[in-house]
């Protein structure tokens, strides 16, 4: 009885290795797969970093894999990681985490190589995959602002798996002296989630935090959360702030960019100021336009600043003749508030319900960004015709222009 038994626990415990599930010796391949992108620049902050390696086909043995620094400035102070990775017999996966430990020294940007599996590992097929760091270090007067982003909705590609942030875009995180990306005093631009760092000897004053693209994915159109967090040592501590729906990738263009936060800078005192400002955000202003109530829109686009609906209230009202389809207007506006609308397409109407000649808008103005009141004097052009002028309209506006007033909502 006693060997019968015997044998019957036996067969049980072996079960799991006969038939269709039993496990023989092969030649697996194994792959990594990091969930952030190399290099990786950031400041010592205990970010940790995770990575998984999978094999091909579960295997009778463990698996192992040795990580270790090959290269780089760091010192083993530095940082804590994995150093052996094991994929249990029967098992596929393992996931290994490197750690970058924070420390008050103060220290030239340092250098990170690590190399995850060599030539140690025996029974699978592999290639070592090496990650790069830079370590910034910064002094008491020194601000560090990271930036990081997620998609707003969920994001899949074709296999089902998640995105990652950082695969769907690349981000530029600028530091400029205006709401722009153009007026750049400082980027950061790497492979992931950004970081910079404003120097405590910086000049005093205001410095714009503005995130643009430096690429995207082009197959899914997708708006973007951005997330900003602000440290300095000793006196700001993960002041963070987050701008959902910040900006979206249906454009890639220069023009495309969101402006975050204002900081202001005093010695070594900083003060921040949320703008939260698209540049592809439109703004509407209503007021007297043509002697009409009207609404009128500005926005942007790839091509430049944008405005849209003036006169619109002037047409149906005093010309009896209505839109029927609108241009894309284009205008620009200087430092100092000036405007100009050069002659382009506006509007095609019709009279009594018969098409008439396009019109062609010309114009210019002032803009008080103070105030929010933007003023214009333009030109309607009908078949090269100034319609004031040559249709006798200089009784109702006699200098030959058409005025509008109007104030920002």
């Amino acid at each position: 009885m006693f060997l019968a038994l015997s044998t019957i626990i036996i067969s049980c415990n072996k079960k799991e290795y006969t038939g269709e599930s039993q496990l023989v010796p092969s030649s697996p391949t194994l792959t990594t797969s990091l969930d952030f992108t190399s290099p990786v620049t950031l400041v010592e902050d205990d970010s940790e970093y995770t990575y998984t390696v999978t094999l091909s086909e579960p295997q009778i043995v463990d698996v192992k894999l040795h990580v270790q620094q090959v290269g780089g400035s760091a010192s083993a102070d530095d940082y804590e990681m994995t150093t052996t990775l094991v994929i249990p017999a029967g098992y596929t996966t393992a996931t290994g985490s490197i750690k970058i430990l924070t420390d008050d020294l103060v220290e030239d940007t340092e250098t990170l190589k690590l190399q995850i599996g060599d030539e140690r590992v025996a029974n699978a097929s592999f290639s070592p995959v090496d990650v790069d760091f830079n370590i910034l270090n910064y002094t008491s007067g020194d601000l560090t602002i990271d930036m990081s982003w997620d998609m707003a909705t969920a994001t899949t590609d074709n296999s089902g798996e998640a995105i990652s942030p950082t695969d769907f875009a690349d981000m530029r995180l600028l530091i400029t002296d205006g709401p722009n990306n153009t007026n750049i005093l400082g980027s950061a631009d790497g492979g992931s989630f950004e970081t910079f760092v404003l120097p405590g000897g910086a000049p005093d004053g205001d410095y714009y935090v503005v995130a643009d693209f430096y690429d995207a994915n082009a197959d899914i159109v997708r708006d973007l959360n951005l997330n900003l967090e602000f440290n300095q040592p000793g006196v700001i501590n993960g002041e963070s702030f987050s701008f959902p729906n910040a900006i979206n990738n249906e454009s890639l263009c220069p023009n495309n960019y969101f402006v975050l936060t204002k900081i202001t800078k005093v010695g070594q005192n900083y003060t921040f100021e949320n703008i939260a400002k698209p540049n592809f955000s439109s703004t509407s202003y209503t007021g007297d336009d043509a002697g009409y109530p009207n609404e009128v829109i500005t926005g942007a686009d790839c091509d430049g600043l944008t405005i849209s609906g003036i006169a619109a209230g002037w047409f149906p009202g005093y010309w009896n003749e209505i839109v029927t389809d609108a241009g894309t207007v284009y205008y620009t506006v200087d430092s100092n508030g000036v405007v100009d609308i050069p002659q382009q397409y506006l509007y095609s109407t019709t009279w009594n319900g018969s098409p008439q000649p396009s019109y062609d808008i010309v114009g210019s103005g002032t803009y008080d960004a103070a105030t929010g009141v933007l003023v214009l004097q333009y030109k309607l052009i009908q078949a090269g015709a100034d319609v004031i002028v040559d249709y006798g309209l200089t009784g109702d506006y006699p200098d030959g222009y058409f005025h509008a007033t109007l104030t920002a909502n």
